[in-house]
Order: structure tokens, then sequence, then C-alpha cells
């Protein structure tokens, strides 16, 4: 069930069947109380079947799988076949005819609405209601375009019977009627003649718009024209619908406001949405809504609107979708305005979910990218360079000399360690990704380290006459995982090496700072890096990967790891560069912790 409900996209004429829902609903709730038994419970089966028809029909348009569209079709036939019937049997328990009509022949008259409802259910399996049921896609919106089998037009012209039927009723008794009574019989044919007149255009294929059925609408007026009875002329000797009932059964917040912009009531929906502890009756909503300008402007324009507003507290934000109409008396004077609000926080939720998954998504692509440029040339470099010097020792017609065997060895030497630099990298990054890293964190001098890194560096060193001054006093330490710091200060030395020309200098230093923190510097005199470099060195999809100033390869990866590592670590990575000055790699990290 929860498919359904994720496959829905709530649009303007979805929306709309919120009010012959609710209207249909608060009928079905006042008519069904006690006091209004029995003769209340046939007008609430009618208002309740209207309800479901009206929901799930809203459902239907805010789908946008042909599977959920389906669904809500058959759970709308649940109400669809009875209304006719029901209609009729309340204009008969209206008019006091009730004496006419016997269980035996109620029953008689559910043949037909039954094997509807089987029939429209089961409808993909024999084709007997509905031939064929398609998605017209043409629309700003899909809908379902169906074409009517046989059953189909059996259930029309029962319906029709049923209503027309119940049209000659009331005709007779307003012909014969000459009082108050009359009156209730015009609105009662007037709630009759909604429905029959609107599907009758709809069958026709009258109207304007294709595949959009407009008779839940027309069953809500009649809902309404009927209410005016309920009303006005205490039709079924029912007494008037409680305010209390009305307000405090809306799901969604109802503010009234009279012609001077004065607020006249509100229901406790909308006391919790605007923070109000009670019921502000006459204060100006100038004063109330002073801190939401877009909701003040509207409400004081006096146009007939629907928008979308925000309201901004302490912990996130709400959002809203309102609506302004005008309320008239029985003159049709304007005596004020109705704002209905609907909460869609959830859906905005929902929405920004979306987005920062597409973000989420677009990385993941961009790794994948990355992780394959990778595979394609980084690695390929080493490999080949293996695979051509081992062709050299296969070629039986050339006979080396040891001087050339050295150079050969130191080569391959040369391309092994890229390879298992390269490779740490990538299975450090792989291990990052599906979060498969434990950080063991304890005190780790910083001098031997740096050491280290540069002992696995001496002969690219000593090959550019690079002056490299290791700066970093002795017995200072850092809180941080040892093996991740090995890794970090083994790629940003390399750096400085790979990207420092010959004769070049590299600085590294490190100092106590303030807050607890050790702040490390790695500089060199290098070939440097533009503003615009520096401000995509970390993105997957951006290529900031370049060649050494002697050819060494490089994968634009081991920075993306000492980022991750050293913030895995509570510290933070920042870089200076100018072109052809050098480059700057500063970080900082937890002092060592002092021993206890």
């Amino acid at each position: 069930m929860s498919g359904l409900f994720q496959d829905l996209n709530p649009n303007p004429l979805a929306l709309s069947l919120l009010v012959p829902v609710v209207v249909s609903l608060l009928l079905t709730f006042e008519a069904s109380r006690a006091r209004y038994a029995p003769k209340g419970r046939l007008f609430a089966l009618l208002m309740l079947a209207t309800t479901i028809w009206s929901a799930a029909y809203g459902f239907e348009l805010a789908s946008t799988t042909k599977e959920s569209m389906l669904f809500w079709l058959k759970v709308e036939y649940l109400a669809i076949p009875y209304i006719s019937l029901l209609m009729v049997l309340v204009i008969i328990q209206f008019a006091g005819l009730t004496n006419r009509l016997h269980v035996k022949q109620v029953w008689f008259l559910l043949i037909i609405p039954v094997i509807t409802m089987f029939l429209s259910i089961t409808h993909e399996h024999h084709g007997l209601y509905y031939k064929e049921v398609t998605v017209d896609l043409t629309a700003k919106m899909p809908l379902l375009n169906l074409d009517p089998g046989l059953w189909y037009y059996v259930h029309v012209v029962n319906s029709y019977l049923l209503v027309l039927y119940g049209v000659v009723i009331l005709i007779q008794k307003l012909y014969y009627q000459r009082s108050l009574f009359r009156n209730q019989l015009l609105f009662m044919l007037i709630a009759v003649l909604i429905p029959l007149i609107t599907f009758t255009i709809y069958f026709a294929g009258l109207m304007p718009v294709k595949n959009i059925d407009p008779t839940p609408f027309a069953f809500a007026l009649s809902g309404v024209a009927m209410s005016v009875s309920i009303l006005k002329f205490r039709m079924f000797d029912l007494m008037p619908i409680a305010r209390e009932h009305i307000f405090r059964s809306m799901g969604d917040a109802l503010v009234v406001i009279d012609n001077k912009h004065r607020l006249v009531d509100c229901n406790p929906v909308a006391l919790s949405i605007f923070g109000w502890k009670k019921t502000p009756y006459g204060n100006a909503i100038e004063n109330l809504w002073a801190e939401l300008p877009d909701l003040l402007a509207t409400c004081i324009s006096g146009k007939e609107t629907s928008w979308e507003f925000g309201i901004p507290n302490s912990d996130s934000s709400r959002f809203f979708f309102a609506s302004i109409s005008e309320i008239s008396n029985h003159k049709q004077s304007v005596v004020g305005r109705l704002l209905v609000i609907h909460d869609i926080t959830n859906r905005h939720l929902m929405q920004q979910k979306i987005v920062q998954s597409e973000e989420k998504l677009r990385i993941l692509n961009a790794e994948k990218d990355k992780l394959f440029s990778i595979l394609a040339h980084d690695l390929r470099g080493p490999i080949g360079a293996f695979i051509n010097l081992t062709e050299l020792f296969m070629d039986e017609s050339y006979e080396m000399t040891p001087e050339e065997m050295k150079g050969i060895a130191k080569d391959m030497n040369k391309s092994a360690q890229s390879l298992q630099s390269l490779l740490e990298n990538l299975l450090n990054w792989s291990r990052m990704q599906r979060q498969d890293v434990v950080i063991q964190k304890s005190n780790i001098e910083i001098k031997p380290m740096i050491e280290k890194a540069l002992d696995l560096l001496k002969e690219a060193i000593s090959n550019k006459a690079l002056y490299v001054k290791n700066g970093v006093p002795e017995d200072l330490t850092v809180f941080a995982d040892e093996n991740m710091m090995q890794t970090v200060f083994r790629n940003l030395v390399s750096n400085a090496v790979k990207f420092t020309p010959k004769g070049g200098n590299i600085l590294i230093q490190a100092l106590p700072h303030e807050n607890d923190t050790v702040v490390v510097k790695i500089r060199d005199t290098g070939i440097g890096m533009s503003p615009e470099m520096i401000q995509n060195l970390y993105k997957f999809d951006k290529k900031t990967s370049r060649q050494g100033t002697e050819g060494e390869p490089s994968s634009g990866l081991g920075l993306l790891l000492c980022k991750e590592f050293i913030e895995k670590n509570e510290g933070k990575l920042s870089v200076e560069s100018q072109v052809e000055k050098g480059t700057t790699f500063i970080f900082q990290l937890p002092k060592g912790k002092s021993a206890e």
C-alpha cells in the first residue's frame, strides 16, 4: 500500500476534490447521529458513498502510474454502483412513499449494482465492463482512457432509470404541494438534477477536457443543495449542523474574516498553525499576520485564489496550501471570506529528499567515472611499463649490460612504487565509501611519520635535487588514527615532491595552536595552482589531476583521501597556492593527550 501513496503527485485538479470530500464527509457524520435516526441513515449512506467516490477519484487523478490509477478506479466502484439507488431511496423516504417499497424490492434493485461492482473490479479478466484501459499522456497529467464494455451501458441505463424515477416522484409532489414544503421539494429536485445533467454531458462527450469525470463534483454540489434543505427547511427533521462539529472535525485550518479584515472565527487547527493560545476574535489580520506579508496581502486583496506559503519556526519551516473564497448571505451579498489552509510540509520534505537523492546519485556517478578514469589511465601506465620492461628481458636477441639491467630494475621499482601507492589509495577510498574504516585514535609523534614518508620518496627527492627540511619539533604529538595519518603525510609529501621542479624547496612545519590543536604546514616552491583548480580540488565531477614536473602520474585521489581522513579525525584541511610560486597545504588536528 505504501507504494500507492509514494506514486502520488498532487495537482490542482486532484486537490480540488478535497472540497466534495469534506462536504460529503461532514454531511455523513451529521446525518448519522443518533438524534436523526432513522430518517438520516439513508442520506448518511449516500453522502458516505459520495465521499468514497470523490476521495478515490482524487487519488486517481494524483497517481502517476497505471497500476495506482487502476487501484483507485476499483476503489471508486465500491461506491459508484450504489449512489443512484441510494439517491432514489432518499427521495422515496423524503416524499413519504416508503410504504410503496418493500425489503424484497430493495434486494432486487441491488442485483445490478452488486454485479456492476464485481465486473468493474475484475474488468481486466473479461472486458465486460471496460474493454480496454489505457493511460492518456497527452494532457498535463496522466489520465485513464476507458473503453466501455457491454455491462457499462447496462449500469448507465439502470442509473438513469433510477434517477429519472426519482425526478418523476419529485415533480409529482411538487405539482401538488402548495406550502413551505414546496421549497424543500425544489431544492431536492435541484439536488437530483445536478448530477443527472452533469453525467449526461460527460457521457455524451461534451466536456471540454477529455477523460475527466466531473460527476463527483456534481454529487458534492447535490449534497450541498440537500444540506440547504437540512439547514433552512429542516428536511428529515434534522437540526442545523453544529458549528463546533464542523470546525473540530476538519483536518485543515479554517479562518473566517469579515469585510473589515478582522478575524471572526477559526478552528483548533488554525490556532496550532499560527501559535495562538486562544481565538483572537475581532483582531485585525494586519496585526495577526504582520510577519506573513504574502498571506496578509492575499487576504486583503479580496480575490478568490489559492497559493502556497511557509511559516518558519525555531525548529524548522512548515509549508501550507491555502485557498480563500467569499462568504455570501442569503441575499448574495459578500459578508466575509473563508480561508482554508492545508498542511503540505510532508510533500515539501519529500521533494527535498528527492533533490538530495538526485545530488547523491550525481556524486556516485562522478565517483564511478573517477574510478574508471583511474583504472583506465593511472593503473595502465605502471602496468604498461612493467610489460615493456619484461619484454626487454625476454628478448634473446638483445644482450644487456649490468648497467642497463640495473637501470631497468630501477624503472621497474619506480613503477611498482607508483602502482603500490595508487592501489593503497584505491583500497582506502573503497573502504571509505563502504564506511568500512575503523578509527583507532592514539597519541602519534608527527616527526617520525614525516621522516618515514620522506624515506619512501628519497630517490625522487635525490633525482630532482630538492632541498627538504623537516622542521617539526621533537615529541610533538597529535591525537589521531595512525594508519590514516600515514596515508595523509605520504600523499601530501608525495604531492609536494611531484609538483616541485628540480632544485626546488620543500618545508614541513608543525606547531601547537589554540584550542588544543596542532597546525601542520607542508610548503613547496612548485608549479602551484590556479584559484579555479583550488575551488574544484575536492570535487569528484571536476578533473584536477595532472602530471608532475617530471611526468609523474597523478590520479587526484590522494587529496580526496587526505581531506576525508583529516575530517574523520576532527581536523580541517585547507590550501594556499599561487601559480609558479608554490603551494602550502595546512591542516589542523587535535593535540596529543597528556598522560594522566
